[in-house]
């Protein structure tokens, strides 16, 4: 599916000197997981499989995480404030809904297109080949 890349900079941000470029991948859904993303933070840092989901609620983001020895799942990577998290989540359902508007432009433009495929074309002219004129005997056969 593709990715769709979008460059976050709101005021808040640019109070902190924080950059978000975000880079969306959705996926055919998997129970409620429906997309990765990667942030880009400042040109310098990439935090990778940050997830997409969906619930009852509407869509939500869960951090990369890690199990521990005792089974519980840890973050490995999260924003400490809540500033932060809310700019880090707005920029990752901001780039999501992007993706998916790409994609449905690019579903609308291929059907709207009227190039037909090759096989659709291969079919619709199947009917109309011309036969082949039969070859008369050559000469060789006429004398028998």
């Amino acid at each position: 599916m593709s990715n769709s890349k979008e460059n976050i900079t709101p005021e808040a941000a640019e109070n902190n000197d924080l950059k978000l470029e975000v880079s969306v991948r959705p996926i055919a859904p998997r129970n409620n997981l429906v997309g990765f993303a990667t942030v880009t933070i400042n040109d310098s840092f990439a935090v990778e499989n940050i997830r997409v989901c969906k619930g009852e609620k509407g869509l939500y983001v869960n951090m990369p995480s890690q199990q521990d020895s005792q089974g519980n799942w840890r973050d490995v990577f999260k924003p400490i404030t809540a500033e932060s998290r809310k700019l880090l989540i707005s920029a990752i359902l901001n780039g999501y809904t992007a993706a998916i508007d790409k994609m449905r432009e690019t579903v609308d433009a291929t059907k709207e297109a009227d190039k037909p495929s090759l096989t659709g074309a291969l079919k619709d002219n199947a009917g109309k080949v011309k036969s082949q004129p039969k070859k008369t005997a050559g000469k060789s056969e006429q004398s028998l």
